[in-house]
């Protein structure tokens, strides 16, 4: 048996060398992949809501400012707070809707575990967007929204719709 152990030595220099491009090279990619979900969410997204900025109020059509008022004055509620439950990969989201006879005065999302902040740190702005649209609609119907958030949006705006359901008058 001839074996004899090879010792390989690295210079501290070429180490940090290589870890250092490993790493810028990860910073860029990251970079790269933010800034281009920016701006095709920038590019996608839609008016939804009261907030809409004077440049961004001319994108809106008058027939559906129209067909939300029209909507609005058709539907009446049984005033009182109604709750729907979404589940989130597997975690629970309750919608909690407050209602007068005629208008929707609030809409919250209530979670049980911080895990859901956690795992989607940009929900709590997407809802918000999503209720106030819904607010000044009266309806969950002809609400616009991110083509990039397509699934989070349909899901929270199905429980919204679920809760303002239980309150509608027959």
């Amino acid at each position: 048996m001839n074996s004899q152990t090879k010792i390989v030595v690295i210079r501290m220099k070429w180490l940090i060398a290589g870890a250092a491009a490993i790493a810028a090279v990860i910073i860029a990619l990251i970079l790269f992949f933010m800034s281009s979900g920016n701006s095709s969410e920038q590019s996608n997204a839609k008016v939804t809501g009261a907030k809409a900025t004077s440049a961004n109020a001319s994108s809106v059509s008058d027939s559906s400012s129209d067909s939300a008022a029209a909507s609005n004055s058709t539907i009446t509620y049984v005033p009182g707070v109604y709750t729907a439950s979404v589940m989130l990969d597997g975690n629970p989201i309750d919608i909690k809707v407050t209602l007068d006879k005629e208008n929707i005065n609030s809409i919250e999302m209530i979670y049980q575990s911080d895990v859901i902040t956690t795992m989607y740190p940009m929900l709590n702005e997407s809802f918000n967007e999503l209720a106030e649209a819904v607010k000044s609609n009266g309806s969950t119907q002809n609400v616009a929204y991110s083509s990039d958030s397509k699934y989070t949006a349909s899901m929270l705006l199905s429980g919204i719709e679920a809760a303002l359901s239980k309150g509608r008058a027959k």
